[in-house]
């Protein structure tokens, strides 16, 4: 009887250690998902990639000319879409502008003044102007976004993302007025991040 006894006290012993084990490497394991999935925070603060590639676009809610709001889930509704930063006063951005409006389909390019100021809010006045300076009219969502600018770190314009499912795919900073490379950047499998007139015309490496 006392060996039974003994035996029935090491057997549930056992069983409890390796109960033990296993709930530690059941954690280990959902920890090694988290990374596999993506869902490890990478765009930290301390760690941001160059132009937030790869990172989250941030939330906004601004109204634009028209009177018509825009956020995150708007923006987004319709697939991939190109944030283009710029300033009534960026002279010199008047050919980006101009190619994206005819490369992008309608409802998925946003226009956002980066300048703040009173002098600058007035979206109406600014897209008078480009549309003056262009001869022909420009329907896109202009909308002033100081803020939002300043939280991507937006320094030199133009500024050209592609956003898709509200993540940042891609950038491009500079000068930039050929539509058909636009229209191939937008719907590339990889597309190309840097500086436009320093990279290639040809826009190898999209796929």
């Amino acid at each position: 009887m006392k060996k039974k006894m003994s035996y029935l006290l090491t057997l549930l012993f056992s069983l409890s250690s390796l109960s033990g084990c296993m709930g530690a490497e059941m954690e280990m394991t959902d920890d090694s998902m988290d990374m596999m999935d993506g869902s490890m925070e990478i765009c930290t603060e301390e760690n941001v990639p160059e132009w937030h590639v790869g990172c989250e676009f941030p939330s906004f809610d601004i109204i634009d000319q028209n009177g018509t709001h825009w956020n995150g889930s708007s923006a987004n509704e319709t697939g991939r879409w190109v944030a283009y930063f710029s300033a009534s006063w960026c002279t010199h951005c008047k050919p980006t502008i101009d190619a994206l409006d005819q490369s992008i389909m309608e409802n998925h390019l946003l226009v956002f003044n980066k300048h703040a100021g009173n002098d600058s809010s007035n979206m109406t006045k600014w897209q008078l102007m480009i549309e003056d300076e262009l001869n022909r009219s420009v329907d896109r969502p202009f909308l002033h976004a100081p803020l939002l600018s300043g939280n991507l770190s937006v320094t030199s314009i133009p500024h050209v993302l592609l956003i898709e499912n509200n993540t940042i795919l891609s950038a491009r900073v500079g000068l930039w007025d050929s539509a058909h490379e636009m229209s191939m950047w937008f719907n590339a499998t990889t597309p190309q991040s840097g500086y436009t007139q320093a990279m290639d015309p040809d826009m190898s490496g999209m796929e």
